[in-house]
């Protein structure tokens, strides 16, 4: 009847029935498994019902958001499938196409967005999307939360709750699926959604659940014998999991050792590097990689270019590595065909903690023993806890599943704040715009149930607090019957933090306002960059651990400032600057500088956009940009010269290439017979007029590197632009 309704107001077309068999014929099934059986017993074809199912991985969650994906399009309305990270996005992109011939990925420009049925996009993406514009949203008749635990996940959790309270503003049918979740009613009642509960015997593969005793084997032997273990067990692929980086390394180099036979030949292993990182030279740790990898090993961590993280991935779900040692981020990637998971370390370092050491959480271990058992690998799936002496948290609490309850995380200071600064950027500066999307947050709904002894929640005095937290630190102002209005400082730093996703918390960009404030000129030295690496958490290169440098310690002791020896923002400083920015090799700067120089790409853009930041801040603040800044800011975005820097600035040209053409400048051009001078593009400009094109022409393709074809076109352009300019 429920359903009856629903087709008479124009709301489905396709009965239930009609939608399950269109399914079960697009996919090739024989039948609909019993968690997609249980929704469909539940009404999810024939309500508009929010739903809530925790399902065990590889048990079906997919097929039901396909079921209410197929009746939402035949109703002429989009879906819009959303997940945590942009890795999981192609995966889910190609479950879609099985029912919507136009779906839109995290990289389609927005005209594709506008035009496709289906869109499959991030949490934050969204969330932005939906916030600045709401009538963007009204087109979707259905949102799919994908991963949906990750709302225990301090960031991740924040961007999920956030977007899930606009989703309940704005009437949105909403499906979340997960894996686990506790409490599971709580949820339900604050999504007002139909919950569905599916045990773990539902699950394709079944996951056994066993320990690795170390306990009494002694520290430093642990990795070598968790190593023989791991072979003896011989239930490979294995996905092992730790949480300090070196920890990865270590234990994959251990593996290696013990492990005889080559499974990848070296030179075409080479050769796969060099194309994705586009360069023949490997650093000490690309070549450690490069060596595990022939033995069907590899480690995976932040500290790794990421274009080889991702290689490592393919090559691992290529089954072409059986043993991957990783950090616990890769919980929430993409589903690897893991036959057996090993958690390593059951505590991992926060530096927020008077101890510094926090056991890992009993939902990250499921999260984590997710992973084992896959289609291909049997019936069974194993996931081992390793015992080690001391450890505080029993690994018998690991196996036994039970979850910690999940809290709201918008209620931390800095995230409230962030959000507040969040809504009036998109023009809901009121007090009473901003309490009522409050009201609708996880947040509000479990702090107004929590029962407290001395005082009672309230909503309106929490947030008060924090506006005027925000009009103190300068970010806000208040504008009288108008609300409240961003100033300078709160612009530029939502607009940052909106624009990148990035997660820095508030304090670093109310510093760099500060130290404009204090010095009233835009700096392009190492201080800036070491006061935007020492600020801002990530945007220094890992330090090698117990590595040091004495030229590194002495520099900046001169300067009065310490050197630690732990985190590295002095060591990363003096890399970008006396390495990075002079187009220094990879190899030579992780040997040289002790930090981990595959970074340098991914850190060097991270600096250039908070130098954009401190750029914007100045204008602010009516403080002159020399004009020479966007030189000094593309130098640490390049890694080049400035010489070499309006080379790098042509599309393909990257720094490899431009340092093999200073290299034949300094070589052949500024020597006999061409006795040369100036700079490379002067140098080209001389040849260009003195000589003419053809002779310009031959001259390039001598230069390895650039030859004949696209490169040698864009530069021989740049040069006749500058010899034609007046």
């Amino acid at each position: 009847m429920a359903w009856l309704n629903l087709v008479q107001k124009g709301v489905y077309k396709m009965t239930a029935k009609e939608v399950v068999d269109q399914l079960l014929k697009m996919e090739n099934w024989e039948k609909l498994n019993k968690t997609q059986q249980l929704a469909v017993e539940q009404g999810l074809l024939e309500t508009r019902d929010n739903f809530v199912v925790i399902a065990p991985t590889s048990s079906g969650k997919t097929g039901i958001a396909l079921l209410a994906g197929l009746q939402t399009l035949d109703a002429g309305q989009k879906i819009v499938y959303l997940v945590p990270m942009k890795s999981l996005a192609s995966e889910k992109e190609e479950d879609l196409k099985t029912i919507s011939q136009n779906v839109a990925g995290f990289d389609s420009s927005p005209k594709d967005w506008e035009e496709a049925t289906a869109l499959v996009t991030t949490f934050e993406s969204f969330y932005k999307s939906i916030l600045v514009s709401p009538s963007y949203a009204k087109q979707f008749g259905l949102a799919i939360i994908d991963e949906f635990q990750v709302l225990y996940d301090v960031l991740r959790g924040f961007n999920l709750e956030k977007v899930l309270t606009l989703l309940k503003e704005l009437g949105i049918r909403t499906i979340c699926i997960s894996a686990t979740f506790e409490d599971k009613t709580e949820i339900g009642e604050w999504l007002n959604a139909k919950l569905i509960v599916i045990p773990d015997d539902a699950r394709d593969v079944k996951i056994i659940h066993d320990v690795i005793p170390l306990d009494e084997t002694k520290p430093a032997n642990q990795n070598q014998e968790l190593c023989k273990k791991i072979i003896e067990i011989g239930r490979e692929p294995y996905l092992v999991f730790c949480t300090r980086k070196d920890y990865t390394l270590a234990r994959a180099k251990i593996m290696c050792s013990l492990l005889d036979k080559n499974v990848s030949d070296e030179i075409d292993l080479r050769r796969h590097f060099s194309e994705t990182v586009r360069r023949k030279n490997l650093t000490s740790l690309e070549q450690e990689l490069l060596q595990c990898m022939i033995k069907g090993v590899a480690f995976h961590h932040s500290g790794l270019d990421s274009r080889l993280k991702k290689l490592v991935e393919e090559f691992f779900s290529e089954k072409k590595v059986s043993y991957l040692f990783a950090t616990t981020g890769l919980a929430y990637g993409v589903n690897f065909p893991a036959k057996t998971v090993i958690v390593a370390d059951t505590s991992f370092y926060d530096s927020s903690l008077v101890s510094k050491r926090r056991q890992i959480p009993v939902y990250m271990y499921v999260q984590m023993a997710g992973r084992a058992g896959r289609s291909g690998f049997g019936n069974e799936g194993y996931a081992y806890v390793v015992k080690r002496k001391g450890a505080e948290l029993p690994v018998e609490k690991y196996q036994e599943g039970i979850i910690e309850k999940a809290t709201s995380v918008v209620g931390n200071d800095d995230y409230f704040r962030k959000t507040i600064l969040e809504l009036i950027y998109s023009q809901k500066c009121k007090d009473e715009e901003i309490l009522g999307f409050f009201k609708n947050t996880f947040f509000n709904f479990q702090s107004e149930r929590k029962e407290v002894e001395f005082v009672k929640f309230d909503l309106f005095k929490t947030l008060k607090s924090h506006v005027e937290y925000l009009y103190e630190r300068g970010f806000i102002v208040p504008v009288g019957a108008s609300g409240y209005k961003l100033t300078g400082l709160g612009e530029v730093t939502v607009s940052f933090l909106f624009n990148t996703f990035a997660n820095y918390p508030l304090a670093p960009f109310e510093e760099l306002n500060k130290l404009l404030a204090k010095e009233q000129k835009v700096r392009q030295d190492e201080f800036i960059i070491y006061s935007i690496s020492k600020l801002f958490e990530g945007t220094s290169l890992s330090k090698y651990p117990k590595e040091r440098s004495e030229d590194i310690t002495k520099f900046f002791e001169n300067k009065g400032i310490p050197v630690s020896n732990q985190k590295g923002p002095e060591y990363s400083t003096y890399a970008i600057v006396h390495g990075w920015m002079e187009n220094m090799d990879l190899t030579e700067i992780e040997e040289k500088f002790k930090v981990y120089a595959s970074q340098c790409p991914e850190v060097g853009k991270s600096i250039f956009q908070l130098l954009t930041v401190y750029e914007r801040l100045a204008r602010k603040r009516s403080i002159d940009v020399p004009s020479e800044f966007q030189d000094f800011k593309d130098r640490i975005r390049f890694g080049v010269t400035a010489e070499e820097l309006p080379l790098t600035r042509l599309r393909g040209i990257g720094r490899e290439t431009t340092r093999k053409i200073k290299l034949y400048c300094e070589n052949a051009l500024r020597r006999t017979p061409w006795n040369l001078k100036g700079s490379i593009i002067e140098i080209f400009e001389q040849i260009y007029r003195e000589r003419g094109e053809a002779k310009f022409v031959e001259t390039l393709q001598f230069i390895k590197g650039v030859g004949k074809g696209k490169k040698l076109d864009k530069i021989l352009s740049l040069v006749k632009e500058r010899v034609k300019a007046p």
